[in-house]
C-alpha cells in the first residue's frame, strides 16, 4: 500500500512540474507538530474490567513532520506529506494506572490550494494515504497488549506562511524563498483497531521554495 501511494504521489508530482511556470517549483517544509490524539483501543478486553471502551482520555504527542508541494500554477500544488507522533501517556482507570505507549507515522498525498496576500501564503488541502501505528498498553500486574495496525487515513487542513526572504534569479520564474509556516491546523482521520480516530495535528516550521 504504502509503494503504491508513492508511485502515485510522484506520478502526480511529475505532472505538476511540467506546468508550472513563474513560481517556485518545488516547495519542502520541516517542523514540529503536536497531535491531540483520541485512544485506539476499542475492545473492552484491553481495559480494566466493567471501564467500557472509550474511558482511556484523549491525550497529547509530540512529533514531526515534512512535506514537499510541487506548484502547478501559482494556486494549485500537489503535496506529498510525512508525519510522525509519540507519546506515553498514563491515565487512571477507575483505580489503575494505564499507560499507552503510542508511536504513528503518516504518509499521505493530494491537492493544496493557495492564496497570496503579499509575504503571506494562506492554503487549504486535503490529503490520502495510510497510517501505521504501534501501540504498547500496560496495565500493572498484566500482561502488555502489543497493537499494530495500518489502516487508511484521511486529513483535511489549512495553514499560513510567511515569507522572510526572497531571491529572484536571472532566468523566468526562478527565485529562492524562506518563508516561516506559522501555524497549519489539520484535522487528522484514521481507523486503527475497527474504530474511528478524530484526531488534530498542530505543526509549524521552516519552508523552502526553489
Amino acid at each position: 500500500m504504502r509503494t503504491y501511494l508513492l508511485i502515485a504521489g510522484a506520478a502526480l508530482i511529475a505532472a505538476s512540474v511540467a506546468s508550472a511556470q513563474d513560481v517556485p517549483r518545488v516547495e519542502v517544509f520541516g517542523g514540529y507538530s503536536y497531535g491531540s490524539i483520541r485512544a485506539y483501543v476499542a475492545d473492552e478486553s484491553l481495559y480494566v474490567p466493567g471501564t467500557g471502551p472509550d474511558t482511556f482520555p484523549r491525550f497529547g504527542s509530540n512529533g514531526w513532520t515534512g512535506s514537499v508541494a510541487v506548484n502547478a500554477t501559482s494556486w494549485f500544488a500537489v503535496v506529498a506529506d510525512v508525519s510522525s507522533l509519540y507519546a506515553t501517556p498514563t491515565r487512571t482507570i477507575g483505580v489503575t494506572p494505564v499507560t499507552v505507549d503510542m508511536h504513528e507515522h503518516n504518509y499521505l498525498f493530494g491537492p493544496r490550494f493557495s492564496a497570496h496576500y503579499g509575504p503571506c501564503t494562506i492554503f487549504a488541502h486535503g490529503l490520502f494515504g495510510e497510517a501505521h501505528a504501534s501501540v504498547l498498553v500496560k496495565v500493572p500486574e498484566a500482561t502488555p497488549i502489543d497493537i499494530v495496525d495500518t489502516r487508511l487515513a484521511m486529513l483535511v487542513g489549512a495553514g499560513v506562511d510567511l515569507t522572510v526572504y526572497r531571491r529572484h534569479g536571472q532566468s523566468k520564474g526562478a527565485r529562492r524563498e524562506l518563508a516561516l509556516r506559522l501555524g497549519e491546523v489539520d484535522w487528522l482521520r484514521t481507523n486503527f483497531i475497527g474504530n474511528r480516530q478524530n484526531n488534530v495535528r498542530l505543526s509549524a516550521g521552516l519552508v523552502f521554495r526553489f
